[in-house]
């Protein structure tokens, strides 16, 4: 028994042939087309850099980065890294030993094996591994080479796939490719030794396949970077843009191959070199802008209209200081008495929810215009003019997340509930809020509505201007 059946075997990964060949073309095409920087995080056995460098990419443009012992010590024997700095520990192996990359390997292999030697299977297997020991440690070392020939030249850290993802998601000449587990805790549970071997693990977060992959989207829809992501799921349940999808893989889930810029992913998978785009032309709606002291009634005529996305981007860079455009699969505009009043953007990311991407809205001296935009992304009419009538039957929720230096977020107080909470380095915290659909609301309604909760939060700003005034 060797360590892979064969040289080649450990770059499978988790993926068919079918989605691999899919892979190789996209993988091929982007690097003739600008993608300098390959990207795996959650690298495994380095099934995806394999692809890249036999496809275009050199092994100097390739990272990787992983957070279990098997895949650290490969990388860093194909990195030609000591292995010291792991601090590696096994019960019947001596430290100086495991400063063999082949040996450290074998001795993983040899304990997450005896875990199970009360079955008679594993307890052969066991007995093998014990007896030709130097010939499974030596069949590992061949294997080291082949792979090191391959990828010598790429990089590698132990590290955690939300602190890579974060280092990488700004540079528009990044492919990242993720292959995160499809079980929750499944490489601890494979690799797990019961303590047996020890080693200085870095610190991160376990993935969870029922909420991580839209976590992971949250982050990532508005990289810079092209973003691709496997997947398995019920149908109907993959989180991003779906650009591949088999069925079958296991039980009654089916694989998917997911990404944040569905046409330019779909192009390169299909052999068209593409050219990014120069900066959409700006250009606004032939309407006014709402005045910034303009009186909002309550037979105001509010409507949502579809609009393009340079129309879009005009108004966002024209309301907004520091600027980054985010992509949405629908971009609107709210009109107030004809004038626009705000712009905001809805995609359909997973399968009970749509995800507001951005609100942008007229500064206005009195109303806060945002709280529309969310209250009326919210109505169930609104969204079912989005949706094909199997997403209708699904979709029950919409959903946003946010960037703050704060804890809480004002502007949807009271609209939508905060669900998620992470600090953020850079930014301080990252808010995830979600709301159910309201049903059988207008857009006039809504307008009533979002008009009686402003005066409501103007007399109570008034009372409490007062109090203040009072007190000093």
């Amino acid at each position: 028994m060797a360590f892979f059946m064969d040289p080649g075997a450990m770059f499978l990964g988790c993926l068919g042939p079918s989605e691999q060949k899919f892979l190789v073309t996209l993988i091929e095409t982007a690097a003739k087309s600008g993608y300098t920087r390959f990207v795996e995080p959650c690298a495994g056995t380095f099934a995806m850099a394999n692809l890249a460098v036999q496809n275009g990419f050199k092994p100097e443009q390739i990272e990787t980065s992983d957070v279990n012992m098997m895949s650290t010590v490969l990388g860093y024997a194909i990195t030609g890294q000591s292995l010291e700095p792991l601090e590696i520990h096994a019960q019947g192996f001596s430290d100086e030993e495991l400063l063999d990359p082949a040996t450290a390997l074998y001795a993983q292999l040899y304990l997450r094996t005896s875990k199970n030697a009360g079955n008679d299977y594993f307890y052969q297997i066991l007995t093998d591994l014990r007896l030709r020991r130097d010939e499974h440690i030596e069949s590992i070392n061949r294997q080291i080479e082949v792979i090191k020939n391959l990828l010598g030249g790429m990089s590698y850290r132990p590290l955690d796939m939300w602190e890579h993802l974060k280092e990488v998601l700004d540079d528009p000449h990044a492919l990242v490719i993720a292959n995160p587990p499809t079980y929750f805790s499944g490489y601890e549970k494979f690799y797990d030794t019961q303590g047996k071997m020890t080693w200085k693990e870095p610190p991160y977060e376990l993935f969870d396949p029922e909420t991580g992959h839209q976590q992971f989207y949250d982050l990532c829809m508005d990289a810079k970077a092209l973003v691709i992501c496997y997947q398995e799921k019920r149908a109907g349940e993959a989180v991003g843009y779906t650009i591949y999808a088999r069925s079958g893989t296991r039980a009654d889930l089916n694989a998917y191959i997911t990404t944040n810029r569905e046409e330019e992913a779909t192009a390169l998978a299909n052999g068209k070199k593409i050219k990014r785009p120069a900066e959409s032309k700006l250009q606004p709606l032939d309407c006014s802008m709402l005045p910034r002291d303009y009186e909002i009634k309550e037979d105001s005529k509010v409507q949502v209209i579809p609009i393009k996305s340079a129309e879009a981007q005009y108004y966002r860079e024209l309301w907004t200081h520091n600027f980054v455009g985010s992509s949405a699969t629908f971009n609107r505009a709210l009109l107030i008495d004809g004038y626009v009043a705000g712009v905001f953007g809805i995609s359909k990311m997973a399968a009970d929810s749509v995800f507001v991407w951005y609100v942008m809205k007229v500064p206005h001296k009195t109303y806060r215009l945002g709280r529309l935009c969310y209250m009326l992304a919210q109505n169930r009419d609104f969204v079912d003019t989005l949706l094909d009538n199997i997403e209708q039957e699904k979709v029950t929720k919409m959903r946003t997340a946010m960037l703050t230096r704060y804890p809480e977020n004002k502007e949807v107080r009271g609209i939508m509930k905060l669900v998620n909470r992470v600090e953020d380095k850079k930014n301080g915290y990252k808010l995830t809020y979600e709301a159910e659909l309201v049903e059988g609301r207008t857009e006039q309604q809504t307008l009533q509505e979002w008009l009686r909760r402003e005066n409501e939060w103007q007399k109570n700003r008034a009372k409490a201007s007062s109090k203040s005034k009072d007190a000093k």
